[in-house]
């Protein structure tokens, strides 16, 4: 195998093939990617066993054909340094070489039938079809209250896609918190049917950040065998294991009703939350809000030892008064997962579990529980005493 590569180009494709492969592992062909180079192009693969990519790469012309395994500490650290562009890489007998002008480096490579089995989409049937932006978009809202390194249950680790009532449904939790985020879904077939499978929110992430690099506009594949989801686009096919466990019926614990109710302009209660955060992030973790109808919201957050801070933010609230406490980190994940002016907060009482979403949509869902004033109290009295 021959090829020469332009690099600013060819790295693009590269760098989704590397960012799938698992270099943890102790098997050394994991931390690859194999290359197939033949008339059509060169594709390039890779997986950590959970994660499959096949991307076909551009900025890149095959001389002469034929397969590799190229490992990623030392050819992929070339490839991002080298300073000549175009250079070749050679790959003979498991014996490799990079030219790059008067540059020459030599590596050492693995038999490419030790390159794992990948799976195939050819029983797969279709989950559903929806455009790259959409998908994005409902990636990033719906698995940000997930808990990726969660080991038990599995499903904390997990974001849930689900087709129900026509439209495609991505949810996740850390059992405090909850995110859902929805797209309405136009191709009949898919629509008609209830279903759902449970992904790794490490893959969902990465593809997410893959989808970014494509057009609003393509549309994306997804097709499902029982064991692996296939999302799939023009010269792009990225694999996932589903997680063998059931989700929590979210639905049961979502609710229309509201005793307090307010909306405020999204980057100026970001930026206020931002600054509380400064003084309590390391600490107690814990903002209040003081809520009065017709006169505003106070924020406030206190840690021992350190300081306090205190701010005001114009807010419309409606409804009962209210004082409210939660872990800051969380509000501000919920009020920065989506873009737009405004955020609308739907409080039911001091205990009880407050939704953010857009004004006047549904279509983006954060659930939070709120942290018990007195048990926070008893928690202060006794880090002074």
């Amino acid at each position: 195998m021959k090829l020469e590569i332009v690099q600013n180009e060819f790295m693009k494709y590269w760098s989704m093939a590397e960012r799938v492969t698992g270099t943890k592992s102790t098997m050394a062909t994991l931390a690859s990617v194999l290359c197939v180079a033949d008339e059509t192009g060169v594709m390039l693969n890779s997986t950590d066993l959970k994660t499959t990519i096949r991307v076909k790469a551009e900025g890149v012309t095959v001389l002469e054909p034929g397969k590799a395994i190229l490992p990623l500490k030392v050819v992929g650290e070339l490839f991002k340094k080298i300073a000549v562009s175009p250079f070749t890489v050679e790959v003979d007998n498991e014996k490799g070489t990079i030219s790059a002008g008067r540059s020459h480096y030599s590596f050492t490579t693995y038999n490419v039938g030790d390159f794992p089995d990948l799976p195939s989409p050819r029983a797969a049937e279709e989950f559903t079809r929806v455009s790259a932006g959409e998908l994005s978009r409902v990636l990033a809202e719906g698995g940000i209250a997930g808990a990726p390194n969660e080991d038990f249950p599995k499903y904390l680790s997990g974001g849930l896609m689900q087709i129900a009532g026509g439209e495609l449904r991505v949810v996740a939790t850390d059992g405090r918190r909850l995110s859902l985020s929805k797209t309405m879904i136009e191709n009949t077939d898919a629509a008609s049917s209830a279903r759902e499978m449970l992904l790794p929110l490490k893959s969902l992430e990465e593809y997410q950040r893959i989808l970014t690099s494509f057009a609003p506009d393509q549309e994306v594949e997804v097709l499902q065998d029982g064991a692996v989801t296939y999302f799939n686009m023009p010269g792009v096919q990225y694999s996932v294991r589903c997680i063998d466990s059931k989700f929590p019926n979210y639905e049961r614990i979502l609710s229309d009703t509201s005793t307090t109710q307010m909306q405020a302009e999204r980057a100026g209660f970001m930026q206020a939350l931002d600054r509380i955060n400064i003084v309590v992030g390391d600490n107690s973790r814990v903002v209040i809000l003081t809520l009065s109808p017709g006169a505003g919201m106070e924020l406030s957050g206190r840690a021992p030892e350190i300081g306090e801070a205190n701010e005001s933010v114009d807010a419309s609230i409606s409804g009962e008064p209210l004082k409210v406490a939660f872990n800051v980190g969380y509000l501000m994940a919920g009020i920065k997962a989506f873009h737009g002016s405004d955020v609308t907060l739907a409080f039911n009482g001091a205990e009880g579990q407050m939704m953010i979403t857009r004004p006047g949509g549904t279509d983006f869902i954060y659930m939070l529980m709120p942290i018990k004033l007195k048990s926070m109290d008893a928690s202060e009295t006794a880090g002074e005493s």
